[in-house]
């Protein structure tokens, strides 16, 4: 088969057939990014379509996050509380390395004084990071809960997450559970310097099973190629094989006891 499969006609089938399997299987590969994209869209839809509450009316300091809280999008009114503002390293934007720069705001939104984290943007210099003068803001944004904590030091005026836990510990005062990412606010206090993040989206996205199937549609269709191929170089190598040579026939001969 070998022997064969050098002929040029059958080099030239061979380079065929890996340009039809890389397409096919680039084919079922984009598919199967077009079956991701439209549900993480489908899911980002869903999320926007949720009307703006108040904080007060989802959660309220000392509560443990609200089942469906992440994504939500609330609103709420305070000050903002710069001596205990901080920077989280290691966050990305846009492929983009740095810091979200993250501010408490003091609000009673829940019938008592607390801190919510607010995530009012991002930063690639610690130097960017502007500290908005006292005043009474009114922020609306996109709620998430608490992060992880992340283990070791870091430098004075960094976390290594927003872990609301440890902020407790820290902080003077109640603290809601979660925090939120920073969509609007009035009057708009933050600098231009720092980028508004776009609001995350939550939840598990799934697939579209249609786009999944078109996808393993084009890799069945690349092994199918596969084995068409070595099934026609397979037959042409048993037609060069030569033909056996027959074999004589056996003429019987006969024994001393049958001679007459």
């Amino acid at each position: 088969m070998i022997r064969t499969a050098l002929k040029p006609r059958w080099l030239a089938l061979l380079a065929l057939l890996v340009v039809v399997v890389w397409s096919f299987t680039q084919l079922g590969l984009w598919q199967l990014g077009v079956s991701s994209n439209a549900a993480s869209r489908e899911l980002a839809e869903a999320q926007a379509a949720r009307p703006t509450e108040s904080l007060g009316a989802v959660t309220a300091p000392h509560q443990p996050f609200p089942q469906d809280g992440a994504g939500l999008s609330v609103t709420t009114t305070g000050e903002y509380v710069v001596a205990d503002q901080f920077l989280v390293p290691d966050r990305l934007l846009e492929d983009r390395a740095g810091y979200w720069v993250v501010t408490p705001l003091r609000t009673d939104a829940s019938g008592e004084e607390a801190l919510l984290p607010v995530v009012r943007g991002f930063v690639t210099d610690p130097a960017l990071a502007d500290r908005p003068s006292p005043a009474t803001v009114r922020v609306t944004g996109t709620l998430a809960p608490s992060e992880a904590p992340v283990p070791g030091s870091q430098p004075e005026g960094q976390r290594g997450s927003i872990d609301t836990a440890d902020l407790a510990n820290d902080w003077d005062g109640a603290i809601y559970s979660g925090f939120v990412f920073l969509v609007e606010e009035e009057p708009a206090v933050t600098a231009a310097a720092v980028d508004r993040i776009p609001p995350p989206v939550f939840g598990e996205s799934g697939v579209v099973w249609r786009n999944v199937g078109y996808g393993l549609q084009w890799f069945v269709f690349a092994g199918f190629a596969v084995y068409m191929y070595l099934r026609f170089l397979r037959d042409d190598t048993l037609k060069d094989r030569p033909a056996a040579p027959a074999r004589p026939a056996l003429v019987p001969t006969a024994s001393q006891g049958d001679t007459p």
